[in-house]
């Protein structure tokens, strides 16, 4: 699919380029960089470029151009839609060489007449050169769409469907892949609704050849030994560089807490996997990370549901084999939410946050433990810790040891930043430090509060303040100063 019929790739009407033009000397992977380049930069890239054909346009200008995109069809997304409306070239769509994305979204109502015409003439005659499939709908639609779809398609590289109405689908085991089940070339997979996973297990464990991976799953998924059947399917996915997991389950059926993390021989490695979303229930992730690594992760972001304190028995080892070191740390305490981040540059205003966690509803300081607990290898190497305190029952008194313990994991913080304007737990903190204690921030050489500056009477300034302005005036007789600034 790679390259397109020599009879396509040129017409009367080609234009003859001058030799001269140094346009006409630019190396072919130049050219195609360009056009890439281009490609990618398209403001509302899937309406324009693909939809109304802004690529046929370029395909146009010469012989030359046109060569060069034919021959890298899959890189530069070439191809025709192919969908429930009716398009004018569906007499060139089925005769000629293109790829074909089929598009069946958004329908309401049975799909009838010449749009499921279209549908089976593509799937069942054409199905050499579909190359992407969209599809979603009601239970009647799905079973005219699985009836048509029992071949196998050698070029499919992306699946998009999104099952509606409480569907409950039993993926049929010749779906893309025929009587011979054939092998799945898929790289891109994204699979929406309701969809117990006992019913689709069987296509993914087939599904090796995946690269990016987008589920979302509600309560109906979740059966006996479902994690074990996830966890299964994934081990299988070697190539896999991107993966997004979501739920609304709370209270998973089926899983026992482990005490003690598994072992070595257990667990599958992901080298390849770069991206990891997790949205839900801590239980389940933990249940998944018990049989995996992914030591080449650089993007993160972990959003656990619980009402109660996280599971986090393997989340340490998942998280130390991760080759990233991190230089930064943001906390946010808003609302109900609890938000961790780690990052590699020291400047948090001007990067992008690369490892997320976050704690829902309900959550408490044990939690907080828990969590930067299972991060405490990683937070070592941290020397500068971003606070946002909005929460207005934030308080050092409360749970004191708690709170000193939680900061007493980031041992080389050199610049602390608090935002929010409640800035009594930093300074009860602090206090303890000036009084003899232990020395929770001993490497720390800033501190930067977001107060505003214009208060400079003692009696407009809240009591935190004259705590925190008492402790940089200690370190400064003690020959280990402080600067402090105000935001």
């Amino acid at each position: 699919m790679e390259a397109v019929d020599e009879q396509h790739q040129g017409t009367s009407q080609d234009s003859e380029r001058s030799q001269n033009l140094t346009i006409n000397h630019i190396p072919d992977e130049v050219l195609l960089g360009i056009f890439d380049s281009y490609r990618q930069a398209i403001d509302r890239y899937d309406q324009e470029w693909t939809r109304k054909y802004v690529w046929f346009k370029i395909a146009h200008v010469c012989r030359k151009w046109r060569a060069v995109m034919f021959a890298s069809v899959s890189r530069l997304d070439l191809g025709v839609f192919v969908g429930p409306e009716k398009p004018g070239h569906i007499n060139t769509v089925l005769s000629g060489p293109w790829p074909i994305f089929i598009d069946y979204r958004g329908i309401s109502g049975d799909i009838t007449g010449s749009a499921l015409w279209r549908m089976r003439t593509v799937l069942m005659h054409h199905h050499d050169r579909v190359r992407k499939i969209s599809f979603e709908g009601t239970w009647a639609n799905f079973d005219k769409f699985f009836k048509v779809t029992n071949c196998p398609f050698p070029f499919l590289e992306s699946l998009a469907i999104s099952f509606k109405d409480g569907y409950e689908p039993k993926i049929p085991d010749t779906f893309l892949r025929g009587p011979d089940l054939s092998d799945l070339h898929l790289r891109h997979l994204v699979l929406t609704g309701s969809i117990p996973l006992a019913s689709i297990s069987g296509f993914l464990l087939s599904a090796t050849s995946l690269t990016n991976v987008f589920l979302i799953f509600d309560d109906t998924a979740f059966g006996p030994s479902s994690e074990t059947t996830l966890l299964t399917c994934l081990q299988g996915m070697t190539c896999l560089h991107r993966l997004h997991l979501m739920t609304t389950l709370l209270h998973p059926p089926s899983l026992d807490s482990p005490s003690q993390p598994s072992t070595t021989k257990n667990i599958v490695a992901l080298s390849k996997l770069t991206y990891f979303f997790y949205s839900g229930p801590s239980v389940l992730l933990d249940a998944l990370i018990a049989g995996i690594s992914a030591s080449s992760l650089r993007d993160v972001n972990f959003q656990f549901s619980d009402m109660t304190l996280p599971l986090t028995v393997h989340l340490p080892r998942f998280i130390n084999e991760i080759e990233d070191h991190y230089r930064a740390i943001h906390m946010a305490f808003q609302g109900c939410m609890f938000q961790l981040s780690l990052i590699q540059s020291e400047n948090i205003g001007h990067c992008h946050l690369r490892f997320m966690l976050g704690l829902g509803v309900l959550y408490s300081q044990e939690a907080m433990v828990s969590i930067t607990g299972a991060l405490s290898a990683k937070l070592i190497t941290v020397e500068e810790l971003h606070v946002i305190l909005d929460r207005i029952d934030v308080n050092v008194s409360e749970d004191f040891i708690l709170w000193r313990g939680f900061f007493q994991q980031f041992p080389n913080v050199k610049a602390l930043r608090t935002e929010g304007g409640n800035n009594d737990c930093i300074a009860g903190i602090l206090f303890q430090d000036h009084q003899g204690s232990d020395d929770v921030f001993a490497a720390l050489e800033e501190i930067e509060l977001s107060n505003d500056p214009s208060l400079t009477d003692e009696s407009q300034r809240g009591p935190e303040l004259a705590v925190i302005d008492s402790f940089v005036s200690a370190r400064q007789q003690a020959g280990r100063p402080v600067k402090l600034f105000y935001s």
